[in-house]
C-alpha cells in the first residue's frame, strides 16, 4: 500500500492537480511515441516545469495532450521536450449513465490532465530525458513494423500482423476487431501469454544448440529470460504480457535450479509483484481476464478432458485444444458478460481454427522479422504471412456471419459476477467427485442468481424513466417505459452507430432495453400510449418536456401565453431566447445539454438564479435522470 500512498498526486506539492494557477508557459516531455488518429495526433506528456514569465517553477503531472491533423508531419519523438500556452484541463468524468469512465481509467495510470493544442500554440524544446532501452525498443518497433510493410503485409493484413506480432494495434480496421471479438478469439488478436508462450518457443528452438552442459543451460536461461522480457518490453508491457513473462521466468529459473515449478506459485507471485508496482493495475479488465482465464485452464482443464478418452492422435489433439479453450471460457464468462454483456457462441470453433493458425502466423511472421535484413527469406515468409493472415480474416468474417454468432445485451450485476464465481468453485468439485457435499449449497447459489434475475426482470417491467444524455453538440432525449423506450434527438445522431454504441448501449443493457428504440427527430411529432410530442412539446406519463431552440422560440408567440413545462430543455444557440425566456415559458427545472455553448450556459445559471428556478447543467452534473424507482 505504501507505493500508492507514494503514487498519490495529493501527496506532491508540485503536481498541477495542486496548483490551481494559470501559467504563461507549460513545459512538458514527450514520454511515448506519438499516436496519429483520423482526427488528431494523441500524445502522453509529463509536465517538467511552468513559467509566469519571470519564475520557472518545477511542476509534476502526467496528461494527455492531443494535436492537429495540421501537425502531421511535424510530430515530437520520444524524450522531446515541447513548450506549449495552452493550460491543461482536468480530463471531465463521465457523463451519462453506465457510460465507460474514461476519467477513472486515465486517473488510474496516474494521468488527470488534458490539453488540446493548436499549431500556434506550442513548439518543439530540444530533447529531455531519454531511457536508453525504451528508447532503443520505439526505435526497433518502427523498424519491424516497416518490414512487415515492405514485406507484402499492407492494409488489413499489416493491421493483424501489426497486433499480433508487436501489440500495435492503431491501424487495425474496427470490423476486424469486431470479427474477432464474435469468433471468440479476441485474445489472439491483442498480445497477450499465448503470443509470449509462442515466442519463447521459437527462441527456444533457435538456442537449441545450447542444451549441452551447465554453461550452456544457464546460458540459455539467461538469454530466454531476456529475450522474452525484451519482447514484453517491444509490445508494450501490458498486464496479461507482464504476467506470463514473470511467470515464464519463475518456471526457467527453477528449471535451472532444479526445483519444481508450481503454476499457481508462480501466478502468486507475479500478481503480487505487479500489484507492488502499481496498485491500480488490480482494476485493469485485461488483468483481470489474463489471470482467471490461466486460473482456469490450470482448474478445469484437466477435469475437462477426463471426460473424453479418445484414442486417435489427431483426435486426442482436438480435444485437448478443445478443453483448454472451455476451462478458459467457462472461467472467463462472468467477467466477460459484466464487462462487456455479450458472449461469442461460436468461440469453440473459433479458437479450434484460430488458435492453430495463430501459431503458424506468429512463427512465419518471427521469422520474418528475425530475416528482414536478408530480402530473400523476409520476401517468402511475408507472402507466407500474408497469405495465412488472410485465412485467418477469412475464417472470422465467416464466423462472425453464422446465426446467432454473438449473443447480445447481456447483463450481470458485480452482484451476480461474484456468485457465478462461488458456482464454478462448487462445479470444480463435482468435478473433483465431490459431489454430495456440493450439490446443497450449488443448488442455493443457482437460486439466489435466479431470484436477482427475475427480480430484475420484474423491476424493468414496471420501470418508467427519463433520461437527458450528454453527447457533444447534441440531444438526446430517451422515455423508457417498460422495457420500450422513445429516443428523440437530432436526426444526425440517428445513424452514429459510433455515438449510441459509445454513450448510450450499456445503459440500455442495464435497464433490459434489448430491443432498438423508436427514433423520433427533434422537429417531427409523434404519440404512442406513453409519449405525445406536438413540435417542441413532449408529454411523458404526467411529466410536460418543452425542447427550447433559437428555431423554436422564432415560431413561438409569447402573446399565446406561458408555456407551463416541468423541464425546460435549452438546445442549441440561445443568445436571443435568454432576453425573453420569462413572458414566454415558466418551468419548473431548466436542463442545460452539451450544444448549448460554455459562455452562454453561464448566462442561463444567472438568469435561473435570478428567476429562482432549478437548473440542471449537463456539462458540469451529468445526465439528467428522472426515475419513479
Amino acid at each position: 500500500m505504501q507505493n500508492t500512498y507514494l503514487r498519490n498526486p495529493s501527496r506532491d506539492n508540485n503536481h498541477l492537480l495542486n496548483d490551481t494557477t494559470t501559467y504563461l508557459t507549460y513545459f512538458a516531455r514527450v514520454t511515448e511515441p506519438p499516436l496519429e488518429r483520423e482526427k488528431s495526433n494523441r500524445l502522453q506528456l509529463e509536465i517538467v516545469a511552468v513559467s509566469d514569465g519571470i519564475r520557472l517553477l518545477q511542476r509534476s503531472g502526467h496528461m494527455i495532450g492531443y494535436l492537429s491533423q495540421q501537425d502531421s508531419l511535424n510530430l515530437p519523438v520520444y524524450g522531446q521536450l515541447i513548450k506549449f500556452s495552452k493550460s491543461p484541463v482536468v480530463i471531465p468524468p463521465s457523463l451519462n449513465p453506465d457510460q465507460f469512465d474514461y476519467q477513472t481509467y486515465l486517473n488510474r495510470n496516474n494521468i488527470f490532465h488534458q490539453v488540446f493544442l493548436k499549431p500556434e500554440e506550442w513548439v518543439k524544446d530540444g530533447m529531455g530525458y531519454v531511457n536508453p532501452l525504451f528508447n532503443f525498443s520505439y526505435k526497433l518497433r518502427d523498424y519491424l513494423l516497416n518490414a512487415l510493410k515492405s514485406n507484402h503485409l499492407e492494409g488489413e493484413t499489416f493491421g493483424v500482423a501489426a497486433a499480433i506480432l508487436l501489440g500495435y494495434d492503431d491501424q487495425l480496421p474496427a470490423y476486424l476487431r469486431q470479427g474477432y471479438t464474435a469468433a471468440g478469439a479476441m485474445h489472439v488478436l491483442t498480445v497477450s501469454g499465448l503470443h509470449v508462450g509462442i515466442v519463447f518457443l521459437f527462441f527456444q528452438f533457435l538456442l537449441g544448440f545450447l542444451r549441452k552442459g551447465k554453461l550452456g543451460k544457464g546460458l540459455k536461461t539467461m538469454l530466454l529470460i531476456l529475450l522474452i522480457w525484451f519482447y514484453a518490453l517491444l509490445t508494450g508491457l501490458s498486464p496479461s504480457v507482464l504476467r506470463a513473462a514473470i511467470m515464464l521466468t519463475f518456471i526457467l529459473l527453477a528449471k535451472t535450479f532444479n526445483r519444481k515449478g508450481y503454476v499457481i506459485n508462480s501466478m502468486a507471485a507475479s500478481a503480487f509483484i505487479l500489484l507492488v508496482m502499481n496498485p491500480s493495475t488490480l482494476f485493469h479488465i485485461g488483468f483481470q481476464l489474463s489471470y482467471i482465464a490461466v486460473l482456469g485452464i490450470v482448474l478445469f482443464q484437466k477435469p475437462i478432458y477426463s471426460l473424453l478418452f479418445v484414442k486417435n492422435k489427431l483426435l486426442n489433439y482436438v480435444w485437448e485444444v478443445t478443453s483448454v479453450a472451455i476451462a478458459a471460457q467457462l472461467a472467463t464468462t462472468p467477467l466477460v458478460l459484466h464487462y462487456f454483456n455479450q458472449f461469442p457462441t461460436y468461440f469453440l470453433l473459433g479458437n479450434l481454427i484460430l488458435v492453430p493458425l495463430s501459431f503458424v502466423v506468429i512463427v512465419s511472421g518471427m521469422a520474418l522479422l528475425v530475416t528482414s535484413f536478408i530480402p530473400f527469406f523476409a520476401n517468402y515468409l511475408g507472402w507466407i504471412t500474408s497469405g495465412l493472415i488472410y485465412l485467418m480474416n477469412y475464417v472470422i468474417l465467416w464466423i462472425e456471419q453464422l446465426p446467432a454468432a454473438v449473443l447480445h445485451n447481456i447483463y450481470i450485476s458485480a452482484f451476480e459476477t461474484g456468485f457465478f464465481f462461488v458456482l464454478l468453485l462448487f462445479i470444480l468439485q463435482i468435478f473433483n467427485e465431490r459431489i454430495h457435499n456440493f450439490i446443497l449449497p450449488g443448488m442455493i447459489i443457482i437460486l439466489i442468481l435466479f431470484s436477482s434475475f427475475i427480480f430484475r426482470s420484474v423491476k424493468h417491467q414496471q420501470q418508467a424513466a427519463l433520461v437527458i444524455y450528454g453527447i457533444n453538440k447534441q440531444t438526446a432525449i430517451d422515455l423508457i417505459y417498460g422495457k420500450e423506450h422513445v429516443l428523440i434527438g437530432d436526426s444526425a445522431m440517428s445513424v452514429d452507430t459510433f455515438n449510441i454504441g459509445f454513450n448510450l448501449q450499456k445503459h440500455w443493457v442495464k435497464r433490459g432495453l434489448t430491443g432498438k428504440p423508436e427514433w423520433i427527430d427533434n422537429q417531427e411529432s409523434y404519440r404512442n400510449y406513453y409519449v405525445h410530442k406536438s413540435g417542441p412539446v413532449i408529454r411523458f406519463l404526467d411529466k410536460t418536456i418543452v425542447i427550447w431552440s433559437k428555431e423554436v422560440h422564432q415560431n413561438y408567440d409569447c402573446q399565446d401565453g406561458k408555456l407551463k413545462a416541468d423541464i425546460l430543455l435549452v438546445t442549441g444557440n440561445t443568445k436571443e431566447i435568454l432576453q425573453k425566456l420569462k413572458p414566454c415559458v415558466q418551468p419548473s427545472l431548466i436542463v442545460l445539454d452539451l450544444s448549448v455553448p460554455l459562455f452562454q450556459a453561464t448566462k442561463w445559471k444567472e438568469r435561473a438564479k435570478e428567476m429562482e428556478i432549478q437548473l440542471h447543467d449537463i456539462r458540469e452534473k451529468g445526465a439528467y435522470i428522472w426515475s419513479n424507482q
